[in-house]
């Protein structure tokens, strides 16, 4: 697709939902802190767009998310460590961005289900 523009605010405010797409599009902005309110939300994809700014640390509690990518954007700052909280994370991907910082030592005492 060619979606272009911010991240309507109105996902964040769609209770049942459990798979988000937007992989592979022209959106620009910060990540949604209001993601936090999908409490069913299972897979986030928001790859391969034009996404700034730092991964909001609020994020890491969406306890029932099992995959989570941002790769091909262009966020910056570290990994908040509330994301390996996420024992229902079966993948991370954060790939091809400006992120700094270092990853926990023992990453899958963290995230037992990751792959």
């Amino acid at each position: 697709n060619e979606f272009y523009g911010s991240i309507p605010e109105f996902l964040g405010s769609l209770p049942k939902l459990k798979f988000l797409n937007l992989y592979d599009n022209k959106l620009t902005g910060i990540i949604l802190v209001t993601f936090t309110n999908l409490s069913k939300l299972e897979h986030l994809n928001i790859g391969q767009n034009q996404m700034y700014g730092n991964i909001p640390s609020e994020l890491g509690s969406i306890t029932r998310l099992q995959v989570f990518s941002l790769e091909k954007n262009k966020l910056t700052g570290t990994l908040p460590e509330s994301l390996f909280n996420l024992s229902a994370l079966q993948k991370l991907s954060f790939m091809t961005n400006q992120l700094t910082g270092h990853l926990p030592k023992d990453v899958g005492r963290f995230l037992p289900n990751i792959q």
